[in-house]
């Protein structure tokens, strides 16, 4: 493995950044592991929780989750950016402070409020017959728009910044590496880094999502004030699953970045932004936009025609992710001599997960599979699939990646150790899941009918065995982090000056 830091020299901003984000993340999402794993004992008999509270819950653990993951990647891809372009460090934390404003208030109207309609709040069922007070709906949704305002600024500011370097939208989806090859070649210009090409769509994509969310939450806010303006509830469906498919499904791609430009560091080989590539992105900048019709099929009301766009968008969408990334990955590592460390297993196991959780995706926007799994818990096998089994991985194989720079690797043992812990653990709780939704166990119930509750026995333990597992990977982490501390303290005295204080390198 590659030992030089990526770090641009000079740069402490966007360390400093990616810190705090990933930091922030990483934090959030361990408390709310908690909280998903209370509510699987519930489902398995195990933890007495009242409905309201474990409705509540289930609205919280779901949207900072989201916020949680989505945290890591926009840090990630912050400082990224930052490596290639400058960039104004203000508004990173003016993002980051919208975020966590939206989030206080998240809590506030779900711990506090009791606000329980889960993270979707599908209308009208917010303004229902609640059992809530009138406050908590407000706070909640106001919340999620601070949320969406926070990553519209970072939208911006991370589309505006690649436009900038690469001489506008032609340049950063590298146009002329498709069409013209010979000519670019021949002009010495070279492609936008790997990385930068899910920068650009996701901020791209991240706009038309936003809006979508700040329009959708306008309304509901309306009607929050005054109950006598009606919505249409098919009109506020589409535009909920527009912004709530979109959110989550960037996740992956954001964190997509860190292998780019991580496991080439252990493989010695370089990812290129190929023709091939590109097309790949490009493919995905669309159907990202449109694969979200799936969540409808059971809509009779929804026109027809795109009922079969949400079809055939959600098949072509995997094709990018087999072909550009799971693929590339695979060559990348062929045959490499790559050295195996906590960062690269974490890495290459996320790419398997995505691949597992994509076919579960495939299943459910399959017509035939949808109307008999939709409504299962078949939907929650896979995105936790997706967030747990794949965006987790790659946003800790970023972490360990980071610390295993100056802090050398893990010993075979506590390889294995966290190997097994955390992806026996996540196979088996995913896995509890999946045979529920196989068997028909219905999805956000908190009594389940049988076989739901041994399978969420299961569960549990599986999720006790993965946060064991992550336990000891922090251990190993700090470990390695203060082990890098050390080398760098005794590179600095050798050097004659003081070694950077709270690097993560």
């Amino acid at each position: 493995m590659a030992t030089m830091s990526i770090d641009a020299p000079g740069d402490r901003s966007g360390p400093r950044m990616m810190r705090l984000y990933l930091t922030s993340g990483l934090g959030l999402a361990g408390v709310l592991m908690l909280a998903g794993l209370s509510m699987r004992m519930v489902q398995a008999g195990w933890l007495h929780l009242g409905t309201l509270d474990f409705y509540s819950l289930l609205t919280l653990h779901g949207a900072g989750m989201i916020t949680a993951l989505l945290l890591c990647g926009m840090g990630g891809i912050w400082y990224l950016v930052r490596r290639e372009t400058p960039m104004n460090a203000a508004l990173g934390y003016w993002t980051y402070g919208l975020i966590l404003a939206g989030v206080v208030l998240v809590l506030i109207a779900t711990m506090v409020g009791k606000f329980a309609t889960a993270w979707t709040f599908l209308y009208p069922l917010p303004f229902v017959n609640p059992v809530w007070p009138w406050w908590s709906t407000g706070a909640f949704l106001i919340g999620i728009m601070l949320i969406t305002a926070g990553w519209t600024v970072w939208s911006l500011q991370i589309l505006e910044a690649l436009l900038r370097t690469y001489g506008g939208l032609r340049g950063a989806l590298a146009w002329d590496v498709v069409f013209h090859p010979a000519a670019f070649k021949a002009s010495g210009r070279k492609a936008p880094p790997a990385q930068m090409l899910p920068a650009l769509v996701i901020s791209f994509d991240g706009l038309f999502m936003s809006s979508a969310g700040m329009l959708l939450g306008a309304a509901l806010l309306v009607h929050w004030v005054d109950p006598t303006v009606p919505l249409d509830p098919l009109w506020a469906k589409n535009l909920t699953y527009f912004f709530g498919h979109d959110i989550a499904n960037f996740i992956i791609y954001l964190l997509l970045a860190f292998v780019y430009v991580g496991l080439p560091r252990y493989t010695n080989r370089e990812w290129k932004t190929s023709a091939v590539f590109a097309i790949g992105w490009w493919g995905t900048l669309l159907f990202l936009l449109i694969a979200y019709f799936h969540h409808l099929y059971m809509d009779f009301a929804q026109p027809v025609g795109v009922q079969y766009v949400g079809e055939f968008a959600s098949y072509f969408s995997a094709i990018p992710v087999a072909v550009v990334t799971v693929y590339g990955g695979l060559l990348l590592v062929w045959r490499s001599g790559i050295r195996w460390s906590l960062g690269s297993i974490f890495m290459y196991a996320g790419m398997a997960g995505w691949i597992v959780g994509g076919v579960g995706g495939l299943l459910d926007s399959s017509v035939p599979f949808n109307v008999r799994f939709h409504n299962t818990l078949w939907v929650p096998a896979h995105f936790h699939n997706y967030l747990l089994g794949a965006s987790l991985f790659f946003a800790l194989g970023w972490v360990f990646h980071r610390v295993e720079e100056r802090g050398g690797r893990s010993s075979i043992a506590t390889r294995w150790l966290v190997g097994a812990t955390v992806f026996g653990g996540a196979a088996l709780f995913i896995a509890s899941f999946y045979v529920a939704g196989a068997a028909g166990v219905p999805r956000r119930y908190s009594i389940e009918p049988d076989p739901g509750p041994l399978l969420a026995r299961t569960g549990s333990i599986g999720a006790i065995v993965l946060l064991c597992g992550l336990i000891v990977a922090l251990v190993e982490g700090l470990r390695l982090w203060r082990a890098g501390q050390r080398a760098g303290q005794r590179a600095g005295q050798r050097a004659g000056e003081p070694a950077e204080r709270g690097s993560l390198r």
